[in-house]
């Protein structure tokens, strides 16, 4: 059973990739927490859960999912994070995650994807993230490969001072810096409300033809990214910055097949 989470399309990416060339069913966790679903799943085969890296680390919430979730049948679980460039000692934290959990850990492998962190500077632009993703799909590949023969994953890439940044800089990020209170909405909006649809926590409602930000954000920037008119921005960091939403696995796929994937 392949699990994921995704803010920009990343994870989701990798999953459906998975999903497709081991024949698994796939599960959406926005889905299960925008939706206060049962945190109970069932699967014969291992379970493989996806995720996007938060300041070296899987997000929070998606830790404190996986601690309180009640996982049947299969004890194996495999982990993949997508990120820019690394992943600190996220393994580390999950290995020790799956411990609590019972379940034997089978690995983790970083997937280096599309830079999303509009705050961090200029984003892809198509052609760029095709690019991208394109030197993507060995490492993907491989995990898939890995999966289906029932070995475990590693950790490829190298992070300099990860201790640190896993542990200390992650748990700063989390208590100073994940916030929407800067968040701002200028007058293109058209109060289409992706927003608000594609917030995972239910964080954004719509009010006087605005979006409005409560203050459960993760900052995934799910709806920074994905508002038509780059509406929205983060004081005026963001504005010039571009935004980026990875390709659907089958439009990306109809493209490279028709010889396409790097325009």
């Amino acid at each position: 059973m392949i699990l994921y989470f995704t803010g920009t399309g990343n994870s989701k990416f990798v999953s459906d990739y998975l999903a497709e060339s081991l024949n698994d069913e796939i599960i959406s966790l926005n889905d299960v927490i925008k939706n206060k679903k049962k945190l109970k799943f069932n699967s014969e085969r291992p379970y493989v859960v996806v995720a996007p890296i938060y300041a070296w680390r899987f997000p929070l919430i998606i830790e404190k999912l996986i601690r309180k979730a009640e996982f049947i049948g299969n004890k194996s679980i495999y982990f993949v994070g997508t990120m820019e460039s690394q992943t600190g000692n996220c393994a580390k934290y999950l290995q020790k995650l799956s411990e609590e959990k019972k379940m034997k850990f089978m690995g983790f492998s970083g997937v280096a994807m599309p830079n999303n962190y509009v705050i961090g500077g200029k984003l892809p632009d198509k052609k760029e993230a095709y690019a991208k993703i394109k030197s993507a799909i060995p490492q993907i590949r491989s995990i898939s490969d890995k999966i289906a023969l029932g070995e475990k994953l590693h950790k490829t890439d190298k992070t300099p001072f990860s201790a640190i940044l896993s542990g200390m800089i992650n748990s700063m990020f989390n208590k100073y810096m994940v916030s929407s209170k800067n968040f701002n909405v200028s007058d293109k909006c058209i109060s289409c409300g992706k927003c608000v649809d594609f917030c995972p926590v239910n964080n954004v409602i719509i009010k006087d033809g605005k979006p409005l930000f409560g203050e459960k954000c993760l900052n995934c920037y799910s709806c920074i990214n994905r508002c038509p008119e780059e509406a929205i921005n983060i004081g005026t960091k963001t504005q010039k910055n571009g935004r980026y939403v990875c390709p659907e696995y089958n439009v990306w796929k109809e493209s490279k097949n028709k010889g396409n994937d790097s325009n």
